[in-house]
Protein backbone atom coordinates (compact mmCIF):
# COMPACT_ATOMS: atom_id res chain seq x y z
CA UNK A 1 0.00 0.00 0.00
CA UNK A 2 1.12 3.59 -0.37
CA UNK A 3 3.28 5.42 2.17
CA UNK A 4 5.77 2.52 2.39
CA UNK A 5 7.86 0.74 -0.25
CA UNK A 6 6.37 -2.40 -1.78
CA UNK A 7 8.59 -5.28 -2.89
CA UNK A 8 7.54 -6.98 -6.15
CA UNK A 9 3.98 -5.60 -6.11
CA UNK A 10 1.25 -7.46 -7.92
CA UNK A 11 -0.57 -4.19 -8.65
CA UNK A 12 -0.06 -0.45 -8.30
CA UNK A 13 -2.38 1.06 -5.67
CA UNK A 14 -4.91 3.62 -6.84
CA UNK A 15 -3.51 6.24 -4.44
CA UNK A 16 0.14 5.76 -5.41
CA UNK A 17 1.76 8.59 -7.33
CA UNK A 18 3.64 8.17 -10.61
CA UNK A 19 6.88 9.82 -11.72
CA UNK A 20 5.08 11.41 -14.65
CA UNK A 21 2.76 13.37 -12.35
CA UNK A 22 4.46 16.73 -11.91
CA UNK A 23 3.68 18.94 -8.92
CA UNK A 24 2.93 22.64 -9.20
CA UNK A 25 5.61 25.28 -8.73
CA UNK A 26 5.96 27.38 -5.59
CA UNK A 27 6.03 30.63 -7.58
CA UNK A 28 2.36 30.00 -8.41
CA UNK A 29 1.46 30.83 -4.79
CA UNK A 30 0.20 34.30 -3.94
CA UNK A 31 -1.34 36.23 -1.05
CA UNK A 32 -5.10 36.52 -1.39
CA UNK A 33 -6.69 39.53 0.26
CA UNK A 34 -10.39 39.81 0.93
CA UNK A 35 -12.80 39.64 3.79
CA UNK A 36 -11.01 38.42 6.90
CA UNK A 37 -7.35 37.47 7.18
CA UNK A 38 -5.00 37.01 4.19
CA UNK A 39 -4.77 33.45 2.93
CA UNK A 40 -2.57 31.35 0.70
CA UNK A 41 -3.77 31.05 -2.89
CA UNK A 42 -2.78 30.35 -6.48
CA UNK A 43 -2.40 32.65 -9.45
CA UNK A 44 -5.34 31.92 -11.75
CA UNK A 45 -6.95 29.84 -9.01
CA UNK A 46 -9.93 27.66 -9.90
CA UNK A 47 -12.58 26.11 -7.61
CA UNK A 48 -10.93 22.67 -7.88
CA UNK A 49 -7.85 24.03 -6.06
CA UNK A 50 -9.76 24.11 -2.77
CA UNK A 51 -11.40 21.24 -0.96
CA UNK A 52 -13.04 20.22 2.26
CA UNK A 53 -14.16 22.21 5.26
CA UNK A 54 -12.91 25.79 5.14
CA UNK A 55 -11.89 25.61 1.46
CA UNK A 56 -8.37 24.43 2.22
CA UNK A 57 -5.87 25.04 -0.58
CA UNK A 58 -4.77 21.71 -2.07
CA UNK A 59 -1.38 21.01 -3.59
CA UNK A 60 -1.47 21.04 -7.38
CA UNK A 61 -0.20 17.95 -9.16
CA UNK A 62 -0.88 16.53 -12.60
CA UNK A 63 -3.32 13.65 -12.97
CA UNK A 64 -1.37 11.19 -15.13
CA UNK A 65 -1.89 7.82 -13.52
CA UNK A 66 0.15 5.15 -15.30
CA UNK A 67 2.70 7.58 -16.77
CA UNK A 68 6.30 6.89 -15.78
CA UNK A 69 7.21 4.74 -12.77
CA UNK A 70 4.95 4.08 -9.78
CA UNK A 71 6.17 5.73 -6.58
CA UNK A 72 4.99 3.39 -3.87
CA UNK A 73 6.33 5.57 -1.05
CA UNK A 74 4.17 8.55 -2.02
CA UNK A 75 0.44 9.11 -2.36
CA UNK A 76 -1.03 11.34 -5.05
CA UNK A 77 -2.72 14.23 -3.16
CA UNK A 78 -5.76 14.29 -5.39
CA UNK A 79 -6.42 10.56 -5.40
CA UNK A 80 -5.73 10.31 -1.67
CA UNK A 81 -8.37 12.98 -1.11
CA UNK A 82 -10.89 11.25 -3.36
CA UNK A 83 -10.34 7.85 -1.73
CA UNK A 84 -10.51 9.20 1.81
CA UNK A 85 -13.44 11.57 1.24
CA UNK A 86 -15.56 9.21 -0.86
CA UNK A 87 -14.54 6.08 1.12
CA UNK A 88 -12.94 4.26 -1.81
CA UNK A 89 -10.43 1.43 -1.56
CA UNK A 90 -6.89 2.81 -1.59
CA UNK A 91 -5.68 -0.16 -3.67
CA UNK A 92 -8.26 -0.51 -6.47
CA UNK A 93 -10.23 2.74 -6.24
CA UNK A 94 -13.53 0.87 -6.00
CA UNK A 95 -16.01 1.13 -3.09
CA UNK A 96 -14.47 0.33 0.30
CA UNK A 97 -15.97 -2.47 2.37
CA UNK A 98 -18.67 -1.68 4.91
CA UNK A 99 -20.71 -4.08 7.02
CA UNK A 100 -22.75 -3.94 10.22
CA UNK A 101 -19.62 -3.01 12.21
CA UNK A 102 -18.48 -0.26 9.87
CA UNK A 103 -15.80 0.52 7.31
CA UNK A 104 -12.67 -1.58 6.77
CA UNK A 105 -9.34 0.04 7.76
CA UNK A 106 -5.81 -1.00 8.64
CA UNK A 107 -4.02 0.86 11.40
CA UNK A 108 -0.75 0.68 13.36
CA UNK A 109 0.68 2.73 16.21
CA UNK A 110 1.98 6.17 15.29
CA UNK A 111 3.69 8.81 17.48
CA UNK A 112 0.61 11.04 17.63
CA UNK A 113 -1.81 8.25 18.56
CA UNK A 114 -3.80 8.66 21.79
CA UNK A 115 -3.64 6.17 24.68
CA UNK A 116 -6.99 4.83 23.47
CA UNK A 117 -5.44 3.55 20.19
CA UNK A 118 -6.90 2.36 17.90
CA UNK A 119 -9.97 4.21 19.15
CA UNK A 120 -9.74 7.88 18.11
CA UNK A 121 -6.51 7.45 16.15
CA UNK A 122 -5.92 9.69 13.15
CA UNK A 123 -5.17 8.21 9.75
CA UNK A 124 -4.39 9.46 6.26
CA UNK A 125 -4.63 5.93 4.87
CA UNK A 126 -7.95 5.46 3.06
CA UNK A 127 -10.10 2.40 3.72
CA UNK A 128 -9.95 -0.87 1.79
CA UNK A 129 -12.19 -3.39 0.13
CA UNK A 130 -12.33 -7.00 1.32
CA UNK A 131 -10.36 -8.22 -1.70
CA UNK A 132 -7.31 -6.04 -1.02
CA UNK A 133 -6.83 -5.87 2.74
CA UNK A 134 -4.73 -9.04 2.81
CA UNK A 135 -2.79 -7.93 -0.27
CA UNK A 136 -1.85 -4.71 1.51
CA UNK A 137 -0.56 -6.56 4.57
CA UNK A 138 1.42 -9.06 2.49
CA UNK A 139 3.07 -6.70 0.01
CA UNK A 140 4.08 -3.79 2.24
CA UNK A 141 7.35 -4.51 4.11
CA UNK A 142 6.47 -1.92 6.75
CA UNK A 143 3.24 -3.68 7.54
CA UNK A 144 4.91 -7.09 7.57
CA UNK A 145 7.21 -5.97 10.40
CA UNK A 146 4.68 -3.91 12.36
CA UNK A 147 1.75 -4.81 14.56
CA UNK A 148 -1.14 -4.04 12.25
CA UNK A 149 -4.77 -4.15 13.26
CA UNK A 150 -7.64 -4.87 10.91
CA UNK A 151 -10.47 -2.60 11.99
CA UNK A 152 -14.13 -2.01 11.40
CA UNK A 153 -14.88 1.65 12.04
CA UNK A 154 -18.44 2.83 12.41
CA UNK A 155 -17.61 6.53 12.58
CA UNK A 156 -14.54 7.52 10.51
CA UNK A 157 -14.97 11.25 11.14
CA UNK A 158 -13.37 13.78 8.81
CA UNK A 159 -10.84 15.51 11.07
CA UNK A 160 -8.38 17.71 9.19
CA UNK A 161 -5.45 17.82 6.82
CA UNK A 162 -1.68 17.80 6.69
CA UNK A 163 0.63 19.63 4.32
CA UNK A 164 3.24 22.33 3.90
CA UNK A 165 2.77 25.32 6.24
CA UNK A 166 3.51 28.83 5.02
CA UNK A 167 3.96 32.02 7.04
CA UNK A 168 3.16 35.45 5.61
CA UNK A 169 6.15 37.82 5.85
CA UNK A 170 6.94 41.25 4.44
CA UNK A 171 8.48 39.49 1.43
CA UNK A 172 5.57 37.11 0.84
CA UNK A 173 4.96 33.50 1.85
CA UNK A 174 7.79 31.55 3.44
CA UNK A 175 7.60 27.81 3.97
CA UNK A 176 8.61 25.69 6.95
CA UNK A 177 10.78 22.62 6.90
CA UNK A 178 8.29 20.20 8.43
CA UNK A 179 4.70 19.40 7.49
CA UNK A 180 1.86 20.40 9.79
CA UNK A 181 -1.16 18.35 10.84
CA UNK A 182 -4.12 20.63 11.53
CA UNK A 183 -7.79 20.05 12.40
CA UNK A 184 -10.55 21.71 10.42
CA UNK A 185 -11.29 25.10 11.92
CA UNK A 186 -7.67 25.86 12.84
CA UNK A 187 -6.82 29.44 11.77
CA UNK A 188 -3.42 28.28 10.50
CA UNK A 189 -5.19 26.48 7.65
CA UNK A 190 -5.14 29.84 5.85
CA UNK A 191 -1.44 29.32 5.22
CA UNK A 192 -1.40 25.57 4.57
CA UNK A 193 -0.84 23.85 1.23
CA UNK A 194 -2.60 20.57 1.95
CA UNK A 195 -1.65 17.15 0.60
CA UNK A 196 -3.43 14.65 2.90
CA UNK A 197 -6.97 14.35 4.22
CA UNK A 198 -7.33 12.74 7.67
CA UNK A 199 -10.10 10.89 9.42
CA UNK A 200 -10.43 10.17 13.13
CA UNK A 201 -11.40 6.56 13.76
CA UNK A 202 -14.28 6.37 16.23
CA UNK A 203 -16.42 3.45 17.37
CA UNK A 204 -13.73 0.96 16.42
CA UNK A 205 -13.98 -2.84 16.45
CA UNK A 206 -10.76 -4.85 16.11
CA UNK A 207 -11.44 -7.81 13.82
CA UNK A 208 -7.89 -9.05 13.21
CA UNK A 209 -4.26 -8.14 13.36
CA UNK A 210 -0.77 -8.97 14.50
CA UNK A 211 2.31 -9.43 12.34
CA UNK A 212 1.26 -10.41 8.84
CA UNK A 213 4.11 -12.94 8.56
Amino acid sequence: MAECPIRKPSMVPYVASWSGEVAGFEDELVVQLGRGEPRLGYRNECPEDRAGSGDVLWGRIEEARGVGRPQFDSMHPGRQYIAMYAMKCQVCGGPASKNKDGWLFLDWRKPQDPPTWPERSLTAMPPLCDAHVRLSMEECPHLRSTEVLVLRVWTPRLWGVSGTPYTLTADGWRTHEHDSLLPFGDPNLRGLLASRLYRELRNVTVVGGGLAD
